[in-house]
């Protein structure tokens, strides 16, 4: 016997395919539960968990005694696949662009940095030291920090991070990540964090350490904190292959 699909979707597909064709734009209100109601005769707690499906989703948010709100669409990144952010951008259609906080040639002796680590280095070693800020059609995404073994790159400050990105340079040096290995974890961003991405002190991020390696020799010690309400991660899983003990 078929099923007949509830109602609730129904409507959560109709007001999906609205927001995705921008006949609602981001920010702009839902109709009411009262006018949606009237518009699909349904009950007003039908609306409400359609509306609630939109909400688990990230394409509506609420404000209280205000309405619903359609969200800022979220940029979606797979982590099975390593490139650069210019490169990411550029494929999901969107225009890149960085904002450089900080730079500068780092000597850290504390032996414990997990910096050192990552590149097996003693204390004392230098590395190189970059904090940017990273766009998407001018929305802050990403505060991204990133070191580089300086005797690898000694050349590396004569470019200009404004024109190119780190990767790129990282290549016309002779050094560009070929793998990587990444973690993550759920975090909340502090006040300065928050006015960088533009949010509430507080909010929700991903952050993502990463070391790219390139032939096996860590070149890359990178960690980003990426906006919890903009972007969304995949990553393809196969069936663990079974292995003789």
């Amino acid at each position: 016997m078929k099923q007949t699909r509830p109602l609730y979707l129904h409507i959560a597909e109709a007001l999906r395919r609205d927001i995705r064709s921008r006949n609602l734009p981001p920010h702009s209100r839902l109709p009411s539960e009262p006018d949606l109601v009237a518009r699909h005769g349904a009950a007003r707690a039908t609306i409400r968990r359609a509306l609630a499906t939109l909400q688990e989703e990230g394409l509506i948010y609420s404000r209280q005694a205000v309405g619903s709100f359609v969200a800022e669409p979220r940029v979606q990144q797979d982590l099975d696949q390593l490139c650069s952010f210019t490169e990411f951008m550029i494929y999901r259609g969107m225009k890149p662009q960085s904002r450089v906080i900080a730079t500068e040639t780092q000597t850290i002796d504390d032996p414990e940095s997990p910096v050192l680590a990552a590149f097996g280095l003693p204390p004392g070693a230098e590395v190189l030291y970059i904090r940017r800020l990273r766009l998407g059609n001018g929305d802050p995404l990403v505060i991204a920090n990133t070191w580089l073994p300086a005797s690898l790159f000694p050349r590396f400050w004569d470019y200009d991070l404004k024109r190119r990105s780190v990767y790129e340079i990282m290549h016309l040096l002779g050094h560009k990540p070929t793998d990587a290995i990444q973690t993550m974890e759920a975090v909340t961003l502090d006040a300065n964090e928050a006015e960088l991405l533009a949010v509430q002190p507080g909010s929700p991020a991903l952050l993502i350490r990463r070391t790219g390696f390139s032939n096996g020799v860590p070149i890359e010690y990178a960690v980003d904190r990426y906006r919890g309400d903009r972007t969304t991660f995949r990553v393809r899983l196969g069936l663990l292959e079974n292995r003789s003990r």
